[in-house]
């Protein structure tokens, strides 16, 4: 009895690859939003804006993050790149507003709270626009 890949045990494009990879980069921005909300900026700023500019921080990394481990290089870099930024894009207003509409009407939950709520929704989004609208995979790729 031979010892499963890591491939068979979790094929690229599961969502479960996604979530693997997903909270390196949510890590990563949370990270980026911790130091901004110690840095100097944020006496200038408010939550919302900390938070868009920790989306498109991790964003960048999280492409080839996804390229990498979640998905794979098959296709064309350049159209990967146009593609993960529409979805960033995308995810980023999204996210953004939800956040913003979270702070306003959920204020007496921790903020932590509201985050990781935010995160995991738009996880969802990302990882099924990513899966099918950038990455290409369909049923016949994956067997």
């Amino acid at each position: 009895m031979s010892t499963p890949t890591l491939q068979e045990v979790l094929p690229r494009g599961t969502l479960q690859r996604f979530g693997i990879a997903g909270g390196f980069n949510t890590f990563l921005f949370w990270i980026i939003w911790e130091v901004l909300r110690i840095s100097p900026v944020y006496t200038g700023t408010n939550e919302t804006l900390l938070w868009s500019l920790s989306w498109l921080g991790s964003s960048v990394a999280a492409h080839f993050v996804h390229r990498v481990f979640t998905f794979d290089g098959r296709r064309n870099v350049k159209k990967t790149v146009l593609g993960a930024i529409s979805v960033y894009a995308v995810g980023m207003m999204g996210s953004t507003l939800t956040f913003d509409a979270m702070l306003e009407l959920l204020d007496h939950l921790p903020i932590r709270l509201l985050f990781l709520s935010n995160i995991a929704i738009w996880g969802l989004f990302t990882w099924a626009s990513m899966r099918w609208l950038v990455f290409g995979y369909s049923k016949l790729e994956e067997e």
